[in-house]
């Protein structure tokens, strides 16, 4: 079969009897792939499923004949009726089919050949490819008599789904495919690295696709009813309602959130509080929200300002405003010790994962300054110290982060993070975010965090959460 063109082919794997993959769900995915990239393939895996059936207890034909196929036309009809819904021709959308495009394919069946190889040869790849098999089965609450043999049966579906991406650039007739998820897939991202046998797979990619409301966490909310008024502005909602709705998200030292707890804290907590406090308004947390959505909540009146840290870079000032400037965080790129003598190496080399978070700071910058390596993305509600997780964990290679936030990831973390150079690779400005054409509102804020800093409580702030006046730089 040959593609239109020989560019990336977005590829979306859906698993038959997977309940994340509603109507809604697949809406979504098909929708923004379609408008990003142009076209998107879907891949049901329906006839490898019958191996996770059989490992789960049913015979092989009940597992074909009652789950796994008719699961999977069930699947593949829905994409098929969302897909009209929305407009889309069999060019912009492809749904595999597998037994009769797949399963006898000589290209497959070598690819395949070669994945079982190294899952039979490869002990790192086999225990994390079965890890991987484990976690879906214990996830399915079937009682499970014998788990280990279970999941050696059961690992055929992820070696069948590694060796048809391995296949599908072939039989599309593009030089890259990019498996799209909306979680992190931990066996393959490890395997298109060459993690497993040193051999980088650049034909290959992977791209985390979250959906909206998987990227915040809706605390309080609007009160009922309140959003059928009718305000001059932001500002005039906030003086009647006496209340101001703010959006954040947890980053020590500015903002710190025990979601298991609600307990609020850090420096742009207590500023909230403190300027609060001035003018009588009750501070209502109304959501924690992923950065990569931070504007969409604000364009939504999900809340009014954005609370926590935030750096205005270009791509952020095309849709929102921001406070002046709170204090300025240099910011370096980090990596694993045994890659700081090799950081020249690793900074032209396509092959240097670079961890980031959709529309954060990290991904600025590495779209920027490392334009041509893979990116690693983390899921946006994650904490922050997990962008530096994954570079710990060798998941990814290197970041991009502020001094004190390194320093307390270290104190716990078994492999420390080094600077790759002294010199920071940039220097941001800590700021409120709030919608754009809200003068009075940013009129207020800035003569308040003025008064705040002229006082010097901005400095005792710092020095409270960060044990020194120096962490940070005034401006």
């Amino acid at each position: 079969m040959g593609a239109t063109n020989n560019q990336a082919y977005h590829i979306i794997g859906m698993s038959p009897g997977n309940s994340y993959f509603k109507d809604e769900e697949i809406h979504y995915l098909l929708k923004t792939i379609v408008e990003k990239f142009g076209r998107v393939a879907v891949l049901v895996a329906d006839v490898p499923a019958i191996s996770t059936y059989i490992a789960l207890g049913y015979s092989e034909n009940r597992a074909r004949r009652d789950k796994a196929i008719p699961k999977g036309n069930a699947l593949k009809n829905r994409v098929i009726k969302i897909m009209s819904s929305l407009g889309y021709s069999n060019e912009m959308v492809k749904i595999f089919d597998w037994k009769n495009e797949v399963e006898n394919n000589k290209d497959y069946k070598q690819k395949y050949q070669a994945v079982a190889k190294l899952y039979k040869n490869n002990k790192e790849f086999r225990e994390s490819a079965n890890r991987t098999t484990r976690q879906v089965l214990e996830g399915s609450n079937k009682n499970i008599k014998n788990i280990e043999e279970a999941t050696n049966i059961a690992v055929h579906y992820l070696l069948s789904e590694i060796s048809f991406l391995e296949f599908a650039p072939i039989y599309l007739n593009v030089k890259k495919v990019v498996y799209t998820y909306h979680k992190n897939w931990r066996v393959y991202e490890d395997y298109i690295s060459g993690r497993f046998d040193g051999v980088p797979k650049h034909h290959l990619d992977f791209l985390l696709i979250e959906n909206p409301y998987e990227t915040y966490n809706p605390i309080w909310g609007l009160e009922e009813g309140e959003e059928e008024v009718n305000y001059i502005d932001t500002l005039d909602r906030i003086e009647k309602t006496k209340t101001l709705r703010v959006g954040f998200s947890s980053y020590p030292p500015a903002f710190i959130y025990k979601n298991n707890q609600d307990i609020f804290s850090g420096i742009f907590h207590d500023i909230m509080v403190e300027i609060a406090q001035k003018h009588r308004w009750q501070i209502c947390w109304t959501e924690e929200v992923g950065y990569g959505v931070i504007i969409e909540g604000l364009n939504k009146k999900r809340f009014d300002i954005f609370g926590s840290t935030i750096w205005p870079t270009p791509e952020r000032k095309l849709g929102a405003d921001f406070s002046e400037s709170i204090y300025l965080s240099p910011t370096f790129i980090w990596v694993r010790p045994d890659y700081q003598k090799n950081f020249n190496e690793i900074k032209n080399n396509i092959n240097t994962r670079v961890s980031v978070k959709e529309n954060d700071i990290s991904e600025s910058i590495a779209k920027t300054d490392f334009p041509n390596q893979r990116l690693i993305r983390v899921p946006q509600l994650s904490d922050a110290f997990e962008v530096l997780g994954f570079v710990a964990k060798n998941r990814a290679d290197l970041t991009f982060a502020e001094s004190y936030l390194v320093e307390q990831f270290n104190k716990t973390s078994a492999v420390k993070l080094v600077k790759a150079s002294e010199k920071p690779i940039r220097v941001y400005e800590n700021t409120i975010m709030f919608r754009q054409n809200e003068s009075r509102l940013k009129n207020l804020l800035n003569k308040e965090l003025s008064l705040l800093k002229k006082s010097g409580l901005i400095a005792e702030l710092i020095e409270k959460y960060t044990g020194s006046k120096k962490t940070f730089l005034i401006n």
